[in-house]
């Protein structure tokens, strides 16, 4: 499991994957949802899509050849 944690997270692809998903169709439908679970669900999609942006850009500006 850490393998495949570590391998999306240094990948950006999987990331704007994930990010389109999210804004075209999930995101929406979830955080305008007339229930607070489905609210809620959709904020902690949109924090985990934020806390993984947030490493591959602190990968991106730390990373060194």
């Amino acid at each position: 499991m850490k393998t495949l944690v570590d391998w999306l997270a240094h990948r950006p692809w999987p990331f704007v994957v994930c990010l389109l998903l999210y804004v075209g169709f999930i995101g929406p439908e979830l955080i305008s949802a007339a229930s607070t679970t489905a609210v809620l669900l959709g904020l902690v999609f949109l924090a985990l899509l934020v806390a993984w942006g947030a490493v591959l850009l602190r990968r991106g500006f730390t990373h060194k050849e």
